[in-house]
């Protein structure tokens, strides 16, 4: 019979997990929130323009604080394009 692991300590590394310090070259980051609020997670719509395309219907936008990953799962949406961003999800298209 085999003895059970024991439970990992809280803020404990798994093995083999990536540590939130190594970021990978290309990689976009996580926003960086101020006063609390991301800006494309606040409680208003914000225009943003798409960079990139990311599988999963997601895309990588360009804002005013840098880049950040949304979805674009509600909406028909390319590169170039400017979007209404509420939430973390594109909830229209800002025609042109």
């Amino acid at each position: 019979m085999t003895r059970p692991e024991p439970a990992p300590q809280p803020g404990a590394v798994q093995p083999g997990a990536v540590q939130p310090s190594a970021v990978q070259p290309g990689a976009v980051q996580p926003p960086e929130c101020h006063d609390e609020v991301c800006i494309t997670c606040s409680d208003t719509a914000v225009a943003v323009t798409i960079a990139r395309l990311l599988p999963d219907s997601l895309a990588v936008v360009d804002t005013e604080a840098g880049q950040e990953e949304v979805s674009i799962a509600l909406v028909s949406a390319g590169v170039g394009d400017t979007i209404l961003v509420h939430a973390g999800e594109a909830i229209a298209v800002v025609p042109t």
